[in-house]
């Protein structure tokens, strides 16, 4: 940080709009221009409107610009940035018109700030860091915002006495500090944010209108309390800030506090806001107190939004893996169907909406001819091949994701078929019986010489006064019928007024 630095929104959310341009640039000596750019720009806009404020350095936005960009990347790529931020730090000093030498020992206090929370937060979090958990926040708030920016104040103070008379140390080491902490605790989050993917998700169509009212709560708010000099309203801030913590989460935080800094440190040092009303105040006292606002408002929100992030990742791991769990309990462990209680589930469920929607519903069962026999002749590890080859001809038949295919016990599968009659479900079990057929899977004890299946085929618009197991035990009827026939058939019944009265037998194959 510089001694006469400031912050103004303008140069602020132009740096911000030219880092989000460059960030997806592979590594190239082009990004690294732009990167050094934007720095000098950056470095020097801080030192030129630090005037506004009676040179009083109110935020520094290179040095949380440099350690967002840096601590994102492999350490293999470190050495380039640290070189280009001292570059960029010590030109903006000389071209302000500060001698060489000082402008290099201020760049070097200023990189000294980066390194050391770089190399820390690394160590113990990995790289790349990732900003928005909880632990590398806090640890980023204590390490990167407290004490690094402690150290290079302190070096900073140390280098500027040595050259020029700008008073107490203390006073010099408090200015720098603030400033220093402001802008690594602020500037670092955002440019941070703005590298994120799912970032700009919050900036699309759908969402951009909600997100834009939501950030303008506690912009409004700021507006208006600093707009007033009567009364101490800055309270008022707090509960639109927490509106956006809870609703915009991590990135909408960083934004809002981005937004807040602009705003009361801009109308601060144009002599406006509550802090007017501290007695016999100097601007360097109001922007001191300034700055201890905005540095508690984000100390205070930075780790609930981490948490509240966390949260929501939490939340959303638990469903996946309930879905998951939830899925597993639900399918064959052979076959990788459905299994009976999920076929009970489903069948239920599908009946009663068939019920209310008048709709036909279709049930197909499905007997492997001579299993037996085929397990006696290949063993138990065959049986299950047969079974699981079966059980993928069955799930790559069905063209529709409405259809459920389980296994119903053994060497019987099932299959529902929602909003299906009769003659649609005749079809789809003839596909099924000839794909079987097709498979060609030798079984010699079968007559045809190759494994077959048999299937009962039941369809039936469901009455209220009806029962589901009518049409288990139609179905069930028909697939007995079909291995009295002779096995490697499909034979269908439905009833003629309710399912207590079955019609004479369809039959799809001879």
């Amino acid at each position: 940080m510089d001694i006469g630095t400031t912050n103004a929104a303008a140069p602020a959310q132009q740096s911000q709009a030219n880092s989000a341009e460059f960030l997806c640039v592979p590594d190239s000596w082009i990004r690294l221009l732009v990167t050094f750019l934007v720095l000098l720009l950056c470095s020097w806009l801080g030192i030129v409107l630090s005037r506004q404020s009676e040179g009083v350095a109110t935020i520094w936005l290179t040095n949380g610009m440099l350690f967002a960009l840096v601590i994102t990347r492999p350490r293999s790529r470190w050495v380039r940035y640290f070189v280009i931020g001292f570059l960029a730090d010590t030109l903006a000093d000389v071209i302000y018109g500060d001698p060489l030498r000082l402008s290099a020992g201020v760049a070097v206090a200023n990189s000294v700030e980066v390194i050391v929370s770089c190399l820390a937060l690394t160590r113990w979090f990995g790289s790349p860091f990732n900003l928005s958990k909880r632990r590398p926040l806090v640890a980023f708030l204590l390490i990167a915002v407290i004490g690094a920016t402690a150290l290079t104040s302190a070096l900073g103070a140390s280098w500027t006495m040595l050259f020029v008379n700008a008073g107490p140390w203390w006073q010099l080491f408090r200015t720098w500090y603030l400033g220093d902490i402001l802008g690594m605790a602020i500037i670092a989050p955002l440019v941070f944010i703005l590298q994120r993917p799912g970032f700009f998700v919050m900036l699309r169509r759908p969402q951009l209108p909600g997100t834009l009212l939501l950030l303008a709560v506690p912009a409004l708010a700021t507006i208006l309390v600093f707009n007033h000099n009567t009364d101490p309203l800055i309270f008022f801030i707090f509960p639109a800030l927490l509106l956006v913590v809870f609703r915009l989460g991590f990135p909408g935080t960083v934004l809002a506090i981005f937004i807040i800094a602009c705003i009361s440190i801009g109308l601060t040092v144009t002599g406006h806001g509550p802090l007017m009303l501290i007695v016999g105040s100097t601007m360097l006292h109001r922007i001191v107190v300034a700055q201890i606002f905005l540095a508690v408002a984000l100390f205070t929100t930075f780790p609930v939004a981490a948490l509240l992030e966390e949260r929501k990742e939490l939340q959303l791991s638990l469903q996946k893996e309930e879905l998951r769990y939830r899925s597993l309990a639900n399918a064959d462990a052979l076959t990788g169907l459905a299994n009976r209680r999920a076929f009970d589930e489903t069948l239920q469920a599908e009946w009663q909406h068939a019920v209310r929607g008048r709709h036909p519903l279709a049930l197909l069962l499905i007997d492997v001819d001579l299993f037996k026999s085929y397990n006696d002749l290949y063993g138990h590890i065959g049986g299950d091949e047969c079974l699981r080859c079966i059980a993928t001809v069955i799930a790559s038949t069905l063209q529709r994701t409405t259809d459920t295919a389980s296994r119903f016990g053994g060497e019987e599968f099932a299959i529902i078929l929602p909003n299906t009659h009769i003659e649609g479900a005749l079809a789809v079990a003839e596909s099924i019986r000839q794909a079987v057929v097709t498979m060609n899977l030798p079984h010699p004890c079968n007559p045809h010489g190759r494994q077959t299946i048999s299937i009962g085929v039941a369809a039936a618009t469901p009455q209220r006064e009806d029962s589901v197991v009518s049409l288990l035990k139609l179905s069930d009827h028909a697939l007995y019928r079909a291995k009295d026939l002779g096995r490697n058939r499909v034979e269908a019944l439905v009833p003629i007024a309710g399912l207590s009265t079955e019609h004479p037998p369809i039959t799809a194959n001879h």
